[in-house]
């Protein structure tokens, strides 16, 4: 059903009115991390909290893009780079302890096949949904670069999720 609705907001062009772009510091996600994707034809989608999906399935569009918003209560350094049909892996990391930054490019018909995230001291877990592939499994990693996609078949990600766990 979720997947339903979103890809109905997709296409209709319905966008998200509020989200971390808008609200200056402030997270939809009450100070946590969030994200959200650019997809193939269809544009920036709404903005969502970390363990949400982000993207579409079943559609056949490319992920290109990604943003995340990470907010200074979290009092770490977020880290991620993608890696693009026909390009390969991003030359550095996107890192940030405050405010948005993205991987990936728009309008460039360049689809992320993987990405890679590097936290500092917290709990990272995440999946990705790959065409033709479906679901690939979970990650999990602690203070180590994890990594999500695939690299080198040719699949590009349709729709992902990330979710930290903060170590207190």
């Amino acid at each position: 059903m979720r997947v339903i609705i979103a890809t109905a907001l997709a296409l209709s062009g319905v966008a998200s009115t509020a989200g971390p772009a808008d609200a200056g510091t402030t997270s939809i996600c009450g100070g946590r991390f969030a994200y959200r994707a650019h997809v193939q034809d269809l544009g920036w989608q709404p903005w969502v909290c970390g363990g949400q999906w982000s993207g579409t399935q079943g559609l056949a569009k490319n992920l290109e893009a990604i943003e995340f918003q990470v907010n200074p209560a979290n009092a770490e350094t977020f880290c991620a780079r993608a890696h693009r049909s026909s390009y390969g892996w991003d030359s550095t990391f996107q890192c940030k302890n405050s405010g948005i930054f993205q991987i990936g490019t728009t309008g460039m018909n360049s689809p992320i096949e993987a990405i890679e995230v590097a936290p500092q001291i917290n709990i990272i877990t995440g999946n990705a949904y790959s065409r033709n592939v479906g679901w690939l499994g979970g990650m999990t990693y602690a203070g180590k670069i994890g990594m999500i996609g695939t690299v080198g078949q040719n699949r590009p990600m349709e729709m992902f999720w990330l979710s930290i766990n903060y170590v207190e």
